[in-house]
């Protein structure tokens, strides 16, 4: 939900760097200390709740860390304490790019599993230097059913696309809905060779008989709750809602695609709230335009200044999980098919050397300066004679270590190809 509803803040950046140029004294409101905070209690699964703060557009307002800790209370007197496993100071992250407003901060993760969906509950929140915060008591909204969770090959913008979509049912006309996703992708290529600079030597890998320990990444992205109404129908339920769509040059379809999708019930206000801020982002104003008095939320500020933007729900899990793997469907980005055609097909030319010869298989007198470059020797050279001794097609380190792709390579204990070296 928090990306849909800050996403105005590109547009207006992207407006301002095509637009005609001209002397303009922009009032820009003083009120730079807006913390959204996002989330639901989810009972049988792990529950989130992200904390973020909206920075001023003109720059006066420093990127940084927000630290925050959090706790929900149950009306029986039980506490269950939150935890982060990157710790809970957060710094901007990719999607900064996108959303140049929003400081990236903590999403604070609480172990709900066996919580009691008859109680009820609320959040409290330490943001440190930021106040502290607390929800509303919630009540738990009985789970709904998902009736499909599927995804159809269409048309994109370049190729075709994989569209994903969910339906479910429920005794409440308001659905929240969140997803996690998680891909398996690989580096460009592999090498069986290393390079030794003690001794300026290229030798086969001392991983040799294994796979290369950087060939294979997985990755993981948590998608904010995104609400849906089925009021102005007859039944309660919605019918292929659209999650998202990824193209064949997307890398999370390169080899294996996971996504759990979340349903969840909500109350009507729950609804109102998140779907009015939503029209106020886009239509009327932005962030720093006073809220309007029927936009507060069932979070409230305890301690500090500034404006609390959040509304939280509880519900019972309605959980289901699907996987695309189809390696044939993906297509190498172009830019990469190029550089992976060079590394494949490129060969010396022992008559007519060239620049290109000297840059992707240096002699041995410049293997020194091609590592300090970030080069890795890739195979052997060829010609048109076969092989040519002591002569190596070097490429970029990030051809051959996944990691460069934002992937890590410690698998979940829950991946299914995990130990699987056919991939």
């Amino acid at each position: 939900m928090k990306r849909l509803i800050f996403k105005y803040l590109s547009i207006i950046c992207c407006t301002l760097a095509v637009s005609c140029t001209y002397e303009y004294e922009a009032d820009i409101p003083t009120d730079n200390n807006i913390v959204v905070i996002d989330g639901r209690i989810v009972t049988g699964i792990t529950s989130t709740i992200t904390i973020s703060k909206a920075t001023k557009l003109d720059g006066s307002a420093q990127y940084g860390s927000i630290s925050a800790k959090a706790r929900i209370e149950c009306e029986d007197g039980t506490i269950i304490e939150g935890y982060s496993e990157g710790g809970y100071s957060g710094y901007p992250s990719g999607y900064d790019d996108y959303y140049p407003g929003i400081v990236s901060n903590p999403t604070i993760s609480f172990d709900t599993k066996n919580l009691d969906p008859t109680k009820k509950y609320k959040v409290f929140i330490d943001a440190g230097d930021e106040g502290t915060f607390e929800s509303d008591w919630l009540e738990v909204y009985k789970a709904p059913v998902i009736d499909a969770l599927t995804y159809n090959v269409v048309d994109g913008e370049d190729g075709k696309a994989l569209d994903f979509r969910v339906s479910a049912h429920a005794d409440s006309p308001y659905f929240a809905v969140s997803y996690v996703e998680a891909w398996e992708h690989t580096s460009l290529t592999t090498t069986m060779l290393e390079y030794f600079p003690e001794t300026n030597t290229v030798d086969e890998a001392s991983w040799k008989g294994r796979e290369h320990p950087y060939y294979r990444c997985w990755q993981e992205s948590d998608k904010p709750i995104t609400v849906i109404s089925s009021a102005a129908h007859t039944e309660n339920k919605i019918e292929n809602a659209y999650l998202t769509k990824l193209g064949q040059y997307n890398l999370k379809v390169s080899v294996l695609y996971r996504m759990i999708v979340n349903v969840s019930s909500t109350s009507k206000e729950y609804y109102d709230y998140w779907d009015n801020l939503r029209k106020v982002s886009y239509v009327d104003g932005d962030l720093f335009t006073p809220i309007p008095s029927n936009m507060e939320g069932n979070v409230h500020r305890k301690t500090g200044n500034g404006t609390v933007i959040g509304f939280l729900g509880a519900s019972e899990a309605a959980v289901d999980t699907i996987y695309y793997k189809n390696r044939g469907f993906y297509r190498w980005p172009r830019e990469y098919a190029t550089r992976l055609d060079e590394l494949m097909y490129y060969h010396m030319d022992m008559e007519n050397p060239s620049d290109l010869n000297q840059y992707y298989c240096p002699l041995q007198m410049d293997w020194a300066f091609a590592y300090s470059m970030g080069n890795v020797p890739i195979r052997e050279a060829s010609g048109e004679e076969g092989f040519i001794p002591n002569m190596y097609v070097w490429g970029r380190k990030e051809c051959v270590d996944c990691r460069y792709l934002g992937g890590d390579i410690k698998f979940p204990e829950d991946w299914p190809d995990r130990n699987d070296p056919n991939l």
